[in-house]
C-alpha cells in the first residue's frame, strides 16, 4: 500500500477537489491549515494534521480513502479507470483537464463513487489473474449480451447455493455488472458478505478479538467478441466452474460444454539460449537482457540466484556469469530455472522514431504467473511474440471451438 504521505506530496493541494475530498470526510481545515503555503510545506502540514487529529474515525477513514484513491494513481489504475469509464463524456472531459493520475483518481472519488469502486473491482481482478487459483475457459462468443437483473439474480441464487453447501456462507449475496469499454469484456461480480471470522485490535495496550463479516467476491471476466473468459473466485477448482456453467445457462442461455484452458507455464529453461530478437530494429526494440535469473538444485532444495546490479550495467546475467565462472558454469549443472527478469528497452513508435524510450520489466516464475497483466495493450500485442520466439510458450494455435446446447 503506498503511503498516504508520499501520495499527497504528488497532488495539487491548494484545490477545491481537495477541498471537497476533505469535507467528505469531515475533515475541517480552517484552524489547521494555510492554504496559502508552498506545496511541499502544505503537503507536510497536511498529513501531519491528518495523523494528530482527534477523532480517531475521521483519522482512521481519511488515511484508508487516501490509499485507496492511490491504488488507481499508477499506470495500471489508469488503464482501468480508462476501461471503465470511456464511455463517459463528462469524465473524458474531465480527465483532459487534470493533468495527473493522483488527480484524476481523486477527480474520480469525488464525483462518480460508483465508476471508482468499478475500477478499484477492475484492478483487484487482473491482480487476481496472475494467481494460481484464477482459470481461463472458452465459451461462445456474443458480442450484444445484456444481461438484465433476473438473469444475475439466477446466477447469482445458484452460485450462492454452491457455497452454503460447501463453505457454509453465501446467504447474502448481490451481483452486479463492470463494463470494462476498453478490453471489449464485462466484469459479472458477485459479492458474499457473510463469512464470519475474528478480528484482532488492540485495545488500550491489549490484544482482543471481536467478531468481523468479511466479504468474499467471484469476479468473471467476459469478452464480448471471442467468447474468452477468466475467472477469479475463492472455493477452488469446482467454485469457478459452477460460477462458469451457471454464467452460460442463465447469461448466454446456453448450458454444457464450457471448456477450460489449461495455464501455460512457462518454459524457463529456454532462456539459456539468451533473449536475443530477430529484425529488432526495425520495431523499435533495444537489445535486451536477462537482468536476473533464479536456479533450483531439486536434490538439495538449494536456491540461488544471480542478478546484473546497477542501472547502466547493461550486460546480461547469462554472459556475465560465463565470464566470472569459465569452469564452473553454474549454469550448466542441470539446476531447474524457477524465476526470471527480462529487461525489454523499446521506443513506443515503430522503428525507433520515438524520441521517450521505455523499458518493460518482464517477470516470470515456474508456478506460470508473470506479470504481463500490468502493461498495456499495445504493449501486450508487443511482447506476446518474443515469448514465443524466445521459447518461453508455443505459438497459439486456432482450434475449432465447443458446441454448447441451446436452451430451448
Amino acid at each position: 500500500m503506498v503511503n498516504f504521505r508520499g501520495f499527497l506530496r504528488n497532488l495539487p493541494l491548494n484545490t477545491d477537489l481537495m477541498r471537497d475530498f476533505l469535507a467528505e470526510h469531515l475533515f475541517d481545515t480552517e484552524d489547521v491549515l494555510d492554504w496559502s503555503t508552498d506545496e511541499p510545506a502544505l503537503a507536510e502540514s497536511l498529513a501531519d494534521a491528518i495523523e494528530t487529529h482527534p477523532d480517531p474515525a475521521v483519522r482512521n477513514d481519511l488515511i484508508a480513502a487516501i490509499e485507496q484513491v492511490a491504488q488507481l494513481a499508477d499506470g495500471a489504475g489508469s488503464r482501468q479507470m480508462m476501461g471503465v469509464c470511456s464511455a463517459c463524456p463528462e469524465t473524458a472531459d474531465a480527465f483532459q483537464n487534470l493533468e495527473s493520475p493522483e488527480e484524476r483518481a481523486l477527480w474520480l472519488y469525488v464525483n462518480i463513487p460508483g465508476k471508482f469502486n468499478e475500477a478499484i473491482v477492475a484492478r483487484l481482478f487482473d491482480e487476481g489473474l496472475a494467481r494460481d487459483s484464477s482459470q481461463r475457459w472458452t465459451l461462445p462468443a456474443c458480442p450484444d449480451l445484456k444481461l438484465d437483473q433476473d438473469s444475475l439474480n439466477a446466477i447469482s441464487a445458484t452460485v450462492s447455493t454452491f457455497y452454503l453447501k460447501r463453505f457454509g456462507y453465501g446467504r447474502h449475496h448481490k451481483p452486479y455488472v463492470v463494463s470494462r469499454h476498453v478490453e471489449g469484456s464485462i466484469l459479472l461480480v458477485i459479492d458474499f458478505s457473510d463469512h464470519a471470522c475474528n478480528r484482532a485490535r488492540w485495545e488500550h495496550g491489549t490484544l482482543r478479538r471481536s467478531p468481523l463479516i468479511l466479504s468474499r467476491t467471484s469476479v468473471l471476466n467476459f469478452h464480448l467478441a471471442t467468447g474468452r473468459t477468466e475467472t477469479v473466485a475463492p472455493g477452488g477448482a469446482e467454485a469457478q466452474k459452477v460460477l462458469v456453467e451457471t454464467f452460460a445457462e442463465h447469461g448466454l442461455k446456453k448450458k454444457g460444454g464450457a471448456l477450460q484452458i489449461n495455464r501455460q507455464v512457462y518454459r524457463l529453461d529456454s532462456l539459456l539460449d539468451g533473449v536475443d530478437i530477430f529484425d529488432r530494429e526495425t520495431i523499435g526494440i533495444e537489445q535486451p537482457r536477462l537482468k536476473r535469473i533464479a536456479v533450483l538444485d531439486r536434490v538439495s532444495g538449494l536456491r540461488s540466484t544471480f542478478e546484473v546490479m546497477g542501472r547502466g550495467n547493461r550486460a546480461s546475467v547469462e554472459k556475465l556469469l560465463r565470464t566470472a565462472y569459465p569452469t564452473d558454469k553454474p549454469l550448466k549443472r542441470q539446476w531447474q530455472i524457477v524465476g526470471a527478469l527480462i529487461e525489454l528497452p523499446f521506443y513506443p513508435e515503430v522503428g525507433r522514431t520515438g524520441e521517450d524510450k521505455k523499458t518493460l520489466p518482464l517477470r516470470f516464475n515456474r508456478k506460470g504467473q508473470a506479470n504481463l497483466h500490468k502493461f498495456s495493450e499495445a504493449e501486450r500485442y508487443l511482447i506476446e511474440p518474443l515469448l514465443v520466439e524466445w521459447g518461453l510458450v508455443d505459438a497459439p494455435k486456432i482450434g475449432a471451438r465447443p458446441q454448447m446446447n441451446v436452451m430451448p
